[in-house]
């Protein structure tokens, strides 16, 4: 099965968050998931199903 990344602007519109806030979430904060990054270090974006585990782990 291939793995769907879900790319930067997708994910702002997903969160309701802009890059920076984004951005602040994952680098400085820990509080999301890092994005992917290929081998040579181009960015893929966050794998769907990483994704939709953090959704799950948001809920009470």
């Amino acid at each position: 099965m291939t793995t769907r990344y879900i790319g930067l602007k997708e994910m702002c519109k997903l969160m309701g968050k802009s890059h920076p806030t984004l951005w602040r979430m994952y680098a400085k904060k820990g509080e999301f998931p890092k994005p992917s990054r290929s081998k040579s270090g181009c960015f893929l974006g966050w794998a769907d199903n990483i994704y939709e585990e953090w959704v799950k782990d948001q809920k009470p």
